[in-house]
């Protein structure tokens, strides 16, 4: 089996692959939900403590005030309480409610819930904006927020100055403050899944426009529709507009390459007509090999000028997009024309090309493949031709097989050198032909294929985007 190209045509975008904008405008959304909940919490968090802070305080101040308002001076010059103060926990070790009375490095009362030890300072750290509630290590290695203030007694002798401490073990306020964070943290994770469920709402609604943009652009791809159609946000309309711009100016690109085409294959024919003239002419007058030599010369002109006018013609992938080619039709069409040329009557021709299938080719570049295909068919086919489509690897390939020579001799016509002359008529056309459709197939980024027909001629196949 031979080939003209060996590897499968593909049809697949081409560079990397995009970056979803949905995904920068949601990565985007929950980076900002996250630091905004992050700084919501710690301020949170700071606004809670200076308000514990503050109630600490406040609870202190009036624990001090009651110790205060019951100390009084014996007639031994020894402080006393005159009633019992209210909380009970002053009276049960260990409680977390203590109270002490000092005078100099002399404790001379301590509430029973210290027993036999002491408010020991540590390093200080005030707890609220005054500076007068501060740490220090309590009873069994507890930390006790403490409130410390000197009371002057005026007696028989100089004054006396004690200093009367209430404190507060700090573990139900750590309790409290943990509770308080972890609350917060369930409020603000269920915040953060409903912004977050909002920023995901809000992007799908901004981005349909440019969903309904790309949903006009594969109608048009499609060839369900030539142009985008619809309204469109502002900011998205230009775009639109610029598109349909776009495909009116390569439309009208291809409309003025094909008749500039045109007005070249005219402006040539009458020069190569009249070298024709004059060749006969030197052959008339017995110069038979300059005869020869403009003939060939001349054919050779005649060979390029209309491989470069197909390639003129052909419109490709890019400009043929959005359009569809009934691929059944066209090719019996084709069949019912080369059925008339020399030697097509007496081939039976069989078209079997799914009707459904739509390639994505103008339907004159198609004409310029099959045709030349069918007609290299004609010539070397002895009496049957058919024309077939089949799917592989998803994609569409029309097939073209023959009971011809076979594959060699089919090979052999296809690719004459360039500028050299083949043996006979039928080859040197068919070379011609075959590069066209070559030419052709290249501008759909596909490829022609010659391998051994089950009719025991050649099979030339090619596949098509769909």
């Amino acid at each position: 089996m031979a080939t003209l190209s060996a590897a499968e045509p593909r049809f697949e975008p081409a560079g990397p692959r995009p970056t979803s904008i949905r995904l920068r405008l949601l990565g985007l959304a929950a980076l900002s939900i996250a630091v905004t909940l992050t700084v919501a919490g710690l301020s949170f968090g700071y606004i809670f403590e200076d308000h514990i802070e503050r109630l600490i305080e406040q609870e202190l101040e009036v624990r001090w005030r009651e110790l205060a308002g019951a100390v009084a001076l014996g007639d031994d010059q020894k402080p006393f309480l005159t009633h019992d103060l209210t909380d009970p926990r002053y009276q049960l070790p260990a409680s977390g409610a203590y109270w002490r009375i000092a005078e100099g490095d002399t404790v001379w009362m301590r509430s029973r819930s210290l027993w036999d030890q002491d408010l020991e300072p540590e390093a200080t750290v005030h707890l609220s904006p005054t500076g007068q509630a501060i740490e220090r290590r309590g009873p069994n290695d507890s930390t006790v927020y403490m409130m410390e203030r000197e009371v002057r007694f005026e007696g028989d002798g100089a004054p006396r100055a004690f200093r009367l401490a209430v404190g507060l073990n700090m573990a139900p306020i750590g309790a409290l403050r943990r509770s308080f964070v972890t609350d917060v943290a369930i409020a603000l994770g269920l915040i953060g899944l409903v912004l977050f469920a909002g920023a995901w709402l809000q992007s799908s609604v901004g981005l349909s426009p440019l969903r309904r943009l790309r949903d006009e652009l594969a109608r048009v791809n499609r060839g369900a529709k030539p142009r985008l159609a619809g309204r469109f946000p502002s900011e998205v309309a230009p775009l639109a507009s610029d598109l349909n711009r776009l495909l009116d100016r390569q439309e009208q690109l291809v409309h003025k390459a094909r008749d500039r085409a045109s007005d070249l294959a005219h402006g040539f024919k009458t020069p190569l007509t009249i070298l024709q003239g004059e060749a006969r002419r030197l052959e008339a007058a017995g110069s038979f090999e300059s005869a020869a030599l403009v003939k060939q010369q001349v054919e050779m002109m005649r060979r390029h000028v209309d491989r470069e006018l197909a390639r003129a013609r052909t419109i490709g992938a890019t400009a043929a997009a959005g359009t569809l080619t009934d691929a059944r039709r066209s090719v019996q069409r084709l069949i019912d024309l080369v059925g008339r040329m020399p030697h097509g009557d007496a081939i039976v021709w069989s078209n079997r090309v799914d009707a459904m299938l739509r390639p994505r080719m103008d339907s004159d570049d198609f004409g310029e493949v099959m045709g030349n295909l069918l007609d290299n068919a004609r010539k070397w086919a002895k009496s049957q031709v058919q024309i077939l489509s089949e799917w592989r690897g998803g994609v569409a390939q029309f097939i073209v097989d023959d009971d011809g020579p076979g594959a060699p001799e089919a090979v052999r016509a296809a690719a004459p050198r360039r500028g050299e002359p083949t043996s006979g008529d039928d080859d040197e056309s068919t070379g011609l032909g075959l590069a066209i459709v070559t030419d052709v197939l290249a501008q759909y980024g596909s490829t022609l294929t010659i391998e051994a027909s089950p009719l025991g001629g050649c099979r030339v196949r090619f596949a098509a985007p769909t």
